[in-house]
This record gives structure tokens, C-alpha cells and sequence, in this order.
């Protein structure tokens, strides 16, 4: 069996551990990384870390534990070819049979993904968060906890979604979009990179 390893030591890296642990999959974890040119030699969750220039893909899988979309992307494009992530999802989350969940995805407690959903890799859905059927939900895409996804919406890779933010049915979210805290999505949200606040949401003037 495979050890573990997390790539990212903060905030999120410690409940992505606490998951683990709710899996039965803690012992298996064996160092958390961060990129050489941040690293400083510490224990973090009783873990020593590591540079990432250490990581061993043929002994140990990976988690990309940190929380911002292009920030996975980036590390994910810096890791050798053959690098395997698990799909961690915890025994309090529910997945209809019907659904699929992507390479490298995390899907926190209190999570529900209904029936037809496609959810692609390196995705997290954080505590609480609802996906409704039939929605397609892009590569790195993120969830704060208790976001509430409608049917037949469409996520673009790397779209970020704050704390209680909701989207009606059939909405398109365009890549790389952040959505904020509460924020309620009714209609299309077009301008890629783009951020959205308030109810309805709208694009938030730049300067």
C-alpha cells in the first residue's frame, strides 16, 4: 500500500488531515510538502515538513491541500508526470451512484453531489456543500462551505465560490471566476477571471 503525503501545510492541509483520520487513512500519512523556496523546517499536525523536492511519486500518492484553484493548477503542472492523486471523500459525504467524481477531488463532511452530477479532478467541495443534478463542474473548481449548486449549472475550471453562496438551476459560471461570500448567482456569469458579489450577483468594478 501506498503512502500518503499532503502538498500544502495551512489551514486547509489540517482538515484535509482530520478527513483522513475520519477514513481511517491517517496513519498512512507520512509528510506534508511545501515548495522549496517557502519551506521551513517545522511539525505541523505532529508531521515534519518537507520540501516539495523530497516527494518520491513511485513510493507515495499526493493531495493537493490548499485551497485556491490556481494554486493547485500550478502545483499540480510542477509535479512529475506519473505523480498519483487519491480521491478523498468522507464517509459523511453522499454521492449518488450515478455521479462521478474526478482524479485528485476532495468532497468535505456534510457534502451532497445528487444524481448525474460530473465533477472533475483536483476539485473540493468544502463542508456543506449542495451540487444538484445533472451539473458539470470544471477541472480545480471550489467550494467554501455551505455553497448551494442547483441543477443543470455549468462550472468553468478553476471558478471559486465563497462561504453561503448559491446559484439558480441551469446557470454557466465562466473559468476562473470567484464568486463571494453569500453571493446569489441568477443568471450566466460570462467574464472569465471575473469577480461576482451581492444579490444578484454582479461583476465587480475593477480599481
Amino acid at each position: 500500500m501506498r503512502k500518503l503525503a499532503l502538498y500544502g501545510c495551512g489551514g486547509f492541509a489540517r482538515e484535509v488531515l482530520m478527513l483522513l483520520e475520519d477514513m481511517g487513512l491517517g496513519d498512512r500519512v507520512a509528510a506534508l510538502y511545501e515548495s522549496d523556496d517557502i519551506w521551513t523546517e517545522r511539525v505541523v499536525a505532529g508531521i515534519a515538513t518537507q520540501p516539495i523536492s523530497r516527494f518520491d511519486p513511485a513510493t507515495t500518492e499526493l493531495v493537493l491541500a490548499v485551497g485556491t484553484p490556481q494554486a493547485r493548477r500550478k502545483m499540480r503542472s510542477s509535479l512529475p508526470k506519473q505523480t498519483r492523486y487519491p480521491t478523498l471523500v468522507h464517509p459523511d459525504a453522499r454521492i449518488h451512484r450515478s455521479s462521478s467524481v474526478g482524479e485528485g477531488s476532495i468532497v468535505c463532511a456534510g457534502s451532497i453531489v445528487t444524481c448525474d452530477v460530473i465533477i472533475g479532478q483536483q476539485v473540493n467541495l468544502n463542508l456543506a456543500t449542495i451540487v444538484g443534478h445533472d451539473s458539470r463542474l470544471g477541472d480545480f473548481v471550489t467550494t467554501a462551505p455551505s455553497v448551494n449548486i442547483s441543477g443543470n449549472c455549468l462550472l468553468g475550471a478553476g471558478s471559486y465560490f465563497g462561504t453561503n453562496s448559491c446559484l439558480r438551476e441551469k446557470v454557466s459560471v465562466a473559468a476562473d471566476v470567484i464568486v463571494g461570500m453569500g453571493a446569489v448567482v441568477v443568471g450566466d456569469l460570462a467574464e472569465a477571471g471575473g469577480v461576482y458579489i451581492g444579490n444578484p450577483a454582479r461583476l465587480k468594478p475593477i480599481g
